[in-house]
C-alpha cells in the first residue's frame, strides 16, 4: 500500500471540501444549518447529526475525486476499510461589514455584493482514511461567507475542460 499517498487522501479530504466546489453545496448546508455532517467518501452517503440525508453536491465530488485518484496510482478501493470526513458546521448570519474573509461574490447582473446579509459557515474538518495494516487522518478548518441567497439555487459551478 503506498502510504504516502493515503495520508495525501486523508489530507486532500479535508481541503477539497473546503475548497471552491463546496459553494455547489452552499444552498444544502444553510438548510441543514449547523451540527455535524458526516460523508462516507468511498459511497457518497452523507448523515447530519447521525441521520441519514441526500447526498450532498460537495459528496459526490469527493467520492468522484477519490475514486480517481485510488485508479490513478493503482490503489483498489476494496483494500480500503472506509474513507470518510467529518466536518464541524457551525453556520450564522453577520453584516457585510463583519465579514473577515476577503472574497468576492456577484449577483446574477455580475455586479459585487457588498451589502446586506452573509452566511458565516465555519468548518472543522478530519478525515479517517484507513486500511487493514493502518488509519490515516487529517484535520482543517476553514470559514466560509457567503451572500443569503448566493449562490441563485439553479447556478452549478464547474471547472471547463
Amino acid at each position: 500500500m503506498r502510504r504516502k499517498r493515503l495520508q495525501h487522501s486523508a489530507d486532500m479530504l479535508c481541503h477539497k471540501f473546503c475548497g471552491w466546489e463546496l459553494m455547489n453545496s452552499y444552498n444544502q448546508l444553510v438548510k441543514l444549518g449547523s451540527g455535524t455532517l458526516e460523508i462516507d467518501a468511498l459511497s457518497g452517503h452523507c448523515r447530519f447529526q447521525s441521520e441519514p440525508i441526500d447526498q450532498l453536491t460537495i459528496a459526490g465530488a469527493l467520492h468522484a475525486w477519490l475514486l480517481e485518484d485510488l485508479t490513478n496510482h493503482r490503489i483498489d478501493c476494496e483494500s480500503l476499510k472506509y474513507a470518510k470526513l467529518t466536518a464541524e458546521l457551525g453556520l450564522s448570519t453577520i453584516e457585510a461589514k463583519e465579514r473577515v474573509t476577503h472574497d468576492h461574490h456577484m449577483d446574477q447582473a455580475g455586479r459585487p455584493i457588498a451589502r446586506g446579509e452573509f452566511h458565516r459557515l465555519t468548518i472543522r474538518c478530519r478525515s479517517e482514511v484507513a486500511t487493514d495494516e493502518r488509519v490515516y487522518r487529517s484535520e482543517y478548518s476553514d470559514t466560509e461567507e457567503f451572500p443569503h441567497g448566493w449562490p441563485a439555487p439553479d447556478i452549478n459551478f464547474e471547472l471547463q475542460h
